[in-house]
């Protein structure tokens, strides 16, 4: 009995684990790259910015494109046919490179109780305060959630304005200046976008990761959307935020949410 009841604990707990890893990223194995050298891009799925290869099987790629001199180009057909979570590419041109990948809604329910701390661990406080004028508070959330991420990678020396492209996805993150181009640590403002508007009060977070070691800031976006951190160049970077809305097919879902995040780093 006694061992039935760890046992039991333990799923709980991993299964709470489970629920909240959240943040999805990519991650180059190389974040500076020379002309034409071969380089991988894992997909990833975790916390505090350390995690594992995401499933791709359990789900649809709707959009991987990249981004470099005022080009863009389709890399689905970069995929890891075997795992779906690794793109093998090279890049036959210096300068920014930027990759944007978007994949189709997967459906979680978590009980109340989870559902009220995830929304309040992740800032979304006018889902909360709806939730609450409705008198939900007590039921599960059922939602619907996508990625919508960015990754930047620079290839020889030549800096350009790719970083700051926008990509047609809900949900947007865009550094007001190329982090490859600064010469010394300074700070780089991020502006959020939701629909191509700039999205106000988004709690966004800065996670910065040296030697295995991971530290991170937060902080509200304002009216125009925006938001400031102080950026070293060590380590690797990831600029990330979630929006949540109204799911209009609520035999489907009650809420919908988009998960962004904008990678570079400095090795």
């Amino acid at each position: 009995m006694k061992i039935q009841k760890v046992l039991t604990l333990a799923a709980a707990l991993l299964f709470c684990s489970l629920a909240y890893a959240h943040e999805f990223w990519l991650e180059p194995v190389k974040f500076w790259l020379k002309k034409d050298e071969k380089a991988r891009i894992d997909l990833m799925v975790g916390e505090d910015y350390t995690g594992e290869h995401s499933n791709g099987h359990k789900y649809k790629i709707l959009k991987l494109d990249h981004y470099g001199k005022g080009g863009k180009q389709d890399i689905r057909s970069k995929v890891d046919g075997d795992s779906l979570s690794r793109i093998d590419i090279a890049f036959a041109t210096e300068g920014s490179h930027l990759i944007a990948f978007n994949n189709t809604s997967k459906f979680i329910e978590l009980e109340a109780s989870q559902f009220n701390e995830y929304l309040r661990t992740e800032g979304l406080d006018h889902i909360r305060k709806l939730r609450q004028q409705n008198n939900d508070t007590s039921k599960a959330g059922r939602e619907l959630y996508q990625r919508c991420v960015k990754t930047l990678v620079q290839v020889g020396k030549e800096t350009d304005a790719t970083y700051a492209l926008t990509t047609g996805m809900k949900l947007e993150i865009i550094p007001d200046k190329n982090p490859y181009a600064q010469t010394a640590n300074g700070q780089i403002t991020f502006k959020v976008l939701f629909d191509n508007k700039p999205l106000k009060n988004a709690l966004v977070l800065a996670w910065h990761s040296v030697n295995g070691k991971t530290t991170h800031e937060t902080a509200r976006s304002g009216k125009d959307g925006k938001v400031t951190f102080s950026i070293d160049q060590t380590g690797k970077w990831m600029i990330s935020t979630v929006q949540m809305v109204a799911n209009s097919d609520t035999k489907q879902a009650d809420w919908q949410s988009f998960w962004g995040s904008y990678t570079f780093g400095f090795y």
